[in-house]
């Protein structure tokens, strides 16, 4: 049998061939491992940044969260504090009960001897004499049975000081309740305005946007709002979503912010409250009442307010509320164009627009 001679005569070709091989193989694994390292480290270092990113993110939330829940607290305290240092205990209450103003007086002047150095406005009851005398700006007093609205009014000369300040004049994000500084009360105005924040945590005003319910109105249709020289209930009369300016309506602004108009001009904001309302509560509302109107935020598009309008009961009327009487209204709501995605979807896009007169 004839050899092969390429067989057995080069043997370094194929070693040699097989040594490039193995080198090209070890350099490109080479490459492929300081590669991999490279990678590994552009990730451990990217991994480095974004838990750096995510750690300070979580502390700030934390520091601004923590923040938030140190205000709560002391809020809340600062409030029960409030309670307990201003509102007459039921013992006292009740031994004022039979007395005659004067006698009223000298009694709670015994009790607590720091109110002989404060100069009240005539007139005052004897239930506010504390809340005035921890702060001159109290007006009155607003409580909404099974709710955690339950609060004095103060009033500045202005309408943003109590937007920040709380009863004491100490800067909070929670604000006050507090009555439009346009309002008197000795005798109430036509219409007196009271704001206050919808809290997140469900404090001051929060619980108005509950009237949105019918139900919830049913179950709470009764409004008690004192001056400090006139105790007084309100009943509901609508339930209201509206803008807080003119900046989201197109310019238009319905001005429920009044203290007075005339009597003509009260009728018609009574017809174009009677087409705002949520539902009907079957509580009726002459032109000759004086009625109040609750406002905060509310959140169904940009700068929306609800409004919560009670009248006054009436001398002699029963302070009761028959409720059965409410219901869903067979017409439309009105609510501005801001309202609708496509303003032209208004029902009421061509309604004459109500202006104060």
């Amino acid at each position: 049998m004839k050899k092969d001679k390429n067989l057995h005569s080069s043997p370094y070709i194929y070693f040699h061939d097989a040594e490039e091989t193995v080198m090209r193989t070890d350099e490109t694994q080479k490459n492929a491992i300081a590669k991999m390292i490279k990678r590994k480290k552009i990730k451990k270092a990217t991994l480095s940044v974004v838990s750096f990113v995510l750690i300070f993110a979580i502390v700030i939330s934390s520091l601004y969260l923590g923040k938030r829940g140190i205000e709560k607290f002391l809020v809340l305290r600062q409030e029960q504090k409030q309670h307990d240092s201003a509102t007459l205990p039921d013992d006292i209450k009740k031994e004022l009960e039979n007395m005659s103003e004067e006698e009223k007086w000298a009694y709670l002047y015994e009790k607590y001897p720091e109110l002989i150095n404060v100069k009240f406005p005539a007139g005052i009851l004897c239930d506010y004499a504390l809340y005035y005398a921890n702060n001159p700006e109290t007006v009155g007093y607003i409580s909404i049975d099974g709710t955690r609205i339950d609060s004095p009014v103060v009033q500045a000369d202005n309408n943003k000081y109590y937007l920040n300040h709380d009863f004491y004049g100490k800067t909070t994000s929670y604000g006050a309740i507090y009555a439009s500084y346009k309002n008197n009360f000795e005798p109430f105005d036509r219409n007196t305005l009271i704001y206050g924040h919808n809290m997140t945590d469900g404090s001051r005003f929060a619980e108005l946007l509950n009237y949105r319910s019918l139900d919830f109105f049913k179950k709470h249709p009764v409004i008690q709002f004192d001056s400090l020289f006139e105790k007084k209930l309100w009943k509901i009369y609508a339930v209201v979503i509206t803008n807080g300016s003119t900046e989201s309506d197109n310019g238009y602004f319905f001005d429920f912010t009044f203290n007075h108009c005339s009597d003509a001009c009260y009728e018609e904001y009574i017809e174009e409250i009677d087409k705002r309302k949520l539902y009907d509560t079957g509580v009726d509302l002459l032109p000759t009442d004086t009625i109040i109107t609750l406002c905060t935020c509310t959140y169904e598009y940009d700068d929306a307010r609800l409004l919560v309008i009670a009248r006054m009961v009436r001398d002699g009327e029963n302070p009761e509320v028959n409720v059965n009487l409410a219901s869903m209204k067979s017409t439309p709501v009105k609510y501005p164009d801001s309202y609708y995605k496509d303003p032209s979807e208004n029902p009421y896009k061509n309604d004459k627009k109500f202006f104060l007169y």
